[in-house]
């Protein structure tokens, strides 16, 4: 079977997947909801809500897992399905707006939903806006939420935090469609697995092994896994906390480059970085910065010319300064842009820079 990856920094690919892999997912999967129910146990006797988004590919079967359960598999993963509040049938609904208004129907009829799995925290948000209720209104015996809340996504798991008071809310460890390298543990923290076979890559680009890894410091992660990739290097920058747990900074590989201009996403978010929404995207021979609140466009492009690759590109006229826009509804229309290229609701990660260009906000 091939899973697509989620395309949030290049193009979609397609993912083989194999006994193996789906093994070595499963094995992962499966000590994390034993730690989450070791912890708060009542979560056994009520529903789960995993978000389900409506898909790219219709070619269900070949490409693309029919149900999140398929993941786990065996007893665990039936099971596991029989508690779901929400159907997978809900994928298949092309309209959005009746695909959010289906959802929140079932979660309404819910009579015991104790935990959400979902991946972004505006993902939740949303849909506490399209029902026009309050956390508590729309799940009053929610537990737990499980959910993205390092990197670019913690402001947002932030909001999460305030609009769920009382229910826990659980950052989610490091997963991609090529693998799964960390699961969070109760009081331990985002583990790395022993599903793959894991290398870093150190900033000075030195590989070493897990037990080689100095605490504080930041590194990229390489696997080998079961579905056939050998010394893979995921894209993505962790920093070690000791005790084989890690947190995850960001995308190493987010990467805007049209004039040799190698913008980078942790420079990017250290520049424009404030509150509120805020996107940088390349927009013919300039960039454009999109934002619900005033910003100080000349100390932007100032910041963003700290890169001597962007600034030499200045200075060659090959790229205009920087253009502000300000916008309303950032959120809402990030993730509207994002399904119009093709993403699936649920893959959609947060970033302060993109490398597309075609981007429409009012």
């Amino acid at each position: 079977m091939l899973e697509p990856s989620s395309g949030s920094v290049t193009a979609q690919k397609l993912i083989p997947y194999t006994k193996g892999l789906k093994r070595e997912f499963s094995s992962a999967i499966s000590i994390w909801l034993w730690n989450l129910n070791r912890h708060f146990p009542r979560l056994k006797y009520g529903q789960i809500y995993f978000s389900i988004t409506p898909q790219v590919s219709q070619n269900e079967g070949i490409i693309g897992f029919n149900n999140d359960d398929e993941y786990i598999g065996g007893l665990l993963g039936w099971f596991i399905s029989k508690k779901f509040c929400v159907p997978g049938s809900v994928k298949a609904i092309s309209d959005m707006e009746e695909f959010w208004h289906t959802t929140i129907g079932y979660i309404k009829r819910a009579k015991n939903l104790r935990l959400v799995s979902i991946w972004n925290p505006t993902f939740l948000l949303i849909m506490l806006e399209k029902a026009k209720m309050t956390g508590k209104e729309l799940f009053p015996h929610l537990e737990v939420i499980s959910c993205w809340a390092d990197g670019n996504s913690a402001p947002y798991a932030e909001k999460l935090r305030k609009t769920f008071p009382g229910v826990h809310i659980q950052p989610k460890g490091l997963l991609a469609t090529e693998g799964i390298m960390t699961i969070p543990l109760e009081g331990i923290g985002k583990r790395l697995t022993n599903s793959h076979f894991f290398e870093f890559i150190g900033k000075n680009g030195s590989i070493c092994l897990k037990d080689q890894l100095e605490c504080g410091k930041e590194y990229e992660i390489v696997l080998t896994t079961s579905g056939g990739f050998y010394r893979y290097n995921i894209g993505d920058t962790v920093r070690y906390n000791g005790n084989s747990c890690f947190d995850f900074i960001g995308k190493s590989g987010n990467i805007s480059d049209y004039f040799g201009e190698k913008l980078n996403e942790f420079h990017v978010r250290m520049v424009i970085g404030g509150n509120g929404f805020r996107l940088l995207v390349p927009n013919g021979d300039r960039y454009t910065l999109y934002s619900e609140t005033d910003v100080d466009i000349n100390a932007i492009d100032n910041g963003l010319r700290e890169n001597f690759h962007y600034d030499y590109c200045r200075k060659l006229g090959q790229l205009q300064s920087v253009e502000y826009k300000k916008i309303q509804n950032g959120d809402q229309q990030y993730i509207d842009n994002c399904v119009k290229f093709g993403m699936r609701l649920g893959d959609i990660k947060h970033a302060y820079l993109s490398n597309r260009q075609g981007w429409e906000f009012q």
